[in-house]
Formats: C-alpha cells, structure tokens, sequence
C-alpha cells in the first residue's frame, strides 16, 4: 500500500495542535506519523519542531527532493509565525486525515500570496507516473450513498458591557488664612488732682466725719467672634449621552466546488498532497 503524506500550513499554533490532536484521536495514523514545524511544541512529544528557515533544505527535508516551485509565500508564512504539519499516512486514510486537517482552517495559499504581493512563478513539474488528483484547499472525498458535506457560515452578533473609565471624587478639607483687621478702643483712667487753697474761705457746716469718694476707671478690649456662611455649593452628576459605533470585523463562509476526478493508476511510491492547490506534489 502507498504512504502519502499530507502538508497543511496553520496561521496560529493553536489551530496547528487542535488539527494534530484530532488526528492523533482518529486513531488512523499513529503518533510518529504526524509533525510540526514552525511552532512552539505543547502537544505530543512525536511532533518535531524547527525553527522557520528560507532555505530550500527546509522545504527538501518535507517533500523528500528540492521542490521546484516559487516556495516564498511558505517562507513569509513561517517567519510571521505560521505553523507546517505533516501527516504520513496510507493512501486509505488520506481522505481521512484530509478532512480532519481542513476542519481546523489551513492557508489559502493564493489569498496569501495576493496579501504579500507574490505570485507563485514556477509551473510544478509533471510527475512520473498517474497520481491522484490535484487536492486544493477543500479535497472532494469518496462519499457513500446518502452521505452529505456541511457547509458553515459564520454570522456577526454584536453586544454590549459596560466598561469602567474612572470617576471624578470631591473632598472637602480645611485651610486657615491669617485676617486682620484694626479697630479704636476707649479707655477711662482715674486721676487725682489736688490743689491748695489760700483764700481763707470758712468751711460751711464742718463735721468732722469720714467720707468717701470713688470713681471707677474702664477701657474697651477687642473681641473676636467667628460667623460662618455658605458661599459656594458643589455636587457630582451624571450626564448621559448616547452614540452610534459602527462595529466592522469578518465572518467566513464555506463553499463547495465540485471536480470531476479522474481514474488512477496505482503506483509503488510516495505522493505529497499539500493542503494547497499550489503547493508542491512530488
């Protein structure tokens, strides 16, 4: 029976470890049948991980020769972080493991090559013998009566919460200014006067008993009184306003082409089946 081994290229890591759990669960290859490259390893310890390189030993050490196709728009992948898995398995399986790698959303090489303004400038060779079919971005499967393919599409839901942006606090707090201010006090004070008398004049009705005079002296001292008084009233409120985001994103469709497929020969060697309809088939 033939090994194939199939090649999907992932945007995130993540999506690359979902893929290799779900095909390591199928249960249609074993573990040292599936690789990563490119990524940061959390999953299995059979995957294999490299650092992205742009050479072609890298792309050789995959496909088993020197892919002779434009390979720059893999490169630019891997450097911004993409993830390459490869899977090794009987061609029973392929269609298997085809379906589980394309649930968990691969490249769209030309889409990519499109964003990074590349075009894939080399024809891929023809090979040797009769091979399967060309398998693109969505691979037809063999189906049994009644079976059918599920399509999806995504749908955009908008909502709502609340988001905290800070407040504003009042606090109230005591300073002391220095006042002053002037003011004319009264003051009364006692003085003795006395003065001789030499007229001779005679005492009328002269007693001869104690008496007393007395005054009182007096002087004004300042007093100081406080009054307070509201002169200014401050509060908090709240003013409402209402406004109209426009809230743009992307949502994704699935779509089916259908292909005629043409009758194959079987053959004693190994095939690629990228996960691409421009990536490389040796």
């Amino acid at each position: 029976m033939n090994d194939e081994t199939i090649v999907a290229v992932y945007d995130t890591p993540a999506h690359a470890e979902l893929a290799i759990q779900d095909i390591i669960a199928s249960g249609v290859v074993p573990e040292s049948a599936v690789s990563r490259h490119g990524g940061t390893l959390s999953g299995a310890s059979t995957t294999t991980t490299i650092e992205p390189v742009r050479e072609q030993g890298f792309w050789a050490s995959l496909f088993g020769s020197e892919p002779d196709h434009d390979t720059a728009v893999y490169d630019r992948s891997l450097e911004r972080g993409s993830t390459v898995v490869t899977v090794r398995t009987p061609e029973s399986h392929v269609d298997r493991v085809m379906e589980i790698l394309e649930g968990h959303l691969p490249i769209d090489i030309d889409a990519r090559a499109a964003e990074y303004g590349l075009t894939q400038t080399t024809e891929m060779r023809e090979p040797a013998a009769p091979t399967r079919p060309e398998v693109g971005a969505a691979v037809p499967a063999t189906a049994t009566a009644g079976e059918t393919m599920q399509l999806a599409e995504e749908s955009l839901t908008v909502g709502k919460r609340v988001v905290n942006l800070g407040g504003t606090r009042i606090r109230r707090y005591v300073i002391a200014t220095p006042v002053e201010e002037s003011v004319s006090l009264h003051a009364e004070k006692v003085t003795l006067d006395r003065r001789p008398v030499t007229d001779g004049r005679p005492v009328a009705n002269a007693d001869f008993t104690d008496k007393t005079i007395e005054m009182t002296e007096s002087s004004e001292e300042a007093v100081v009184s406080k009054e307070a008084r509201v002169v200014e009233e401050v509060s908090l409120r709240k003013e409402a306003t209402d406004r109209v985001e426009t809230v743009r994103d992307t949502v994704r469709k699935e779509e089916v082409e259908i292909e005629q497929i043409p009758g194959e020969t079987t053959t004693a060697r190994t095939e690629i089946h990228p996960l691409d309809p421009h990536a490389p088939k040796i």
